[in-house]
């Protein structure tokens, strides 16, 4: 009994260590532990094959050149397909497509989420103002562009964890309102509003599950 319970203490300590390890850092503030694979959709309906991530700061597109990372020029691209999972370019940032139908789809922005790392208390007397600046100094979020990829995948786990926020949105007729009650009605006209109050007594949305945010299109585009 103590060998199995020492055997799957040991795969429980693999497992949390490599979900570490392919998490995003401040040496490797990347959506991917590693360049994958991907396809890039340009305008003209053209295609370009190259090993892409996704910077989780602002949602920037970035590449590799010859082992060089490069950062894409996004007015040109219209998104991309990572491992599957594709991507649209809106207003500069890629966001993640996660639920699509005839009438728009539910896209998700994942980013990392700087400010947590600000919130740690200082130690020893420090401020809170003196340990975030100390822990963010780490944190040169252009560094990464021309640099050697090898070098940056080495120094990844020399950085802090990044949490990760993933935020949803609806895209449709292409707007963009974030996939919440509030947001949504606010961009109602004022005769529309009381027809949004019935509509959702009789859909019971989930607002952090994109096939159900999804249904809320049948009201906005119908």
């Amino acid at each position: 009994m103590k060998r199995i319970f020492l055997l799957l203490s040991v795969l429980c300590a693999s497992c949390m260590l490599a979900s570490a390890q392919d998490g995003p850092t401040t040496t490797w503030p990347y959506l991917y532990p590693s360049f994958r694979p991907g396809t890039i959709l340009l305008g003209g309906e053209k295609t370009r094959a190259a090993e892409l991530n996704i910077h989780v700061r602002h949602g920037r597109l970035h590449y590799l050149d010859n082992g060089v990372v490069k950062e894409s020029l996004l007015s040109d691209v219209m998104g991309v397909e990572i491992d599957g999972t594709r991507y649209l370019n809106w207003e500069g940032a890629m966001y993640r497509v996660d639920a699509q139908n005839e009438k728009g789809c539910v896209i998700a922005s994942v980013l990392g989420d700087f400010a947590s790392l600000q919130e740690t208390g200082g130690a020893y007397g420090s401020s809170s103002v003196t340990s975030a600046t100390r822990k963010l100094s780490s944190i040169d979020l252009d560094s990464q562009v021309n640099q050697n990829h090898m070098i940056l995948l080495e120094g990844k786990m020399n950085g802090k964890d990044i949490p990760l926020e993933t935020r949803y949105y609806l895209m449709f007729n292409g707007k963009v309102i974030p996939a919440n009650r509030v947001d949504v009605e606010r961009s109602l006209s004022p005769d529309r509003k009381a027809a949004w109050k019935a509509w959702r007594k009789e859909h019971k949305i989930k607002w952090d599950k994109p096939e159900s945010a999804l249904e809320v299109l049948d009201f906005l585009n119908p």
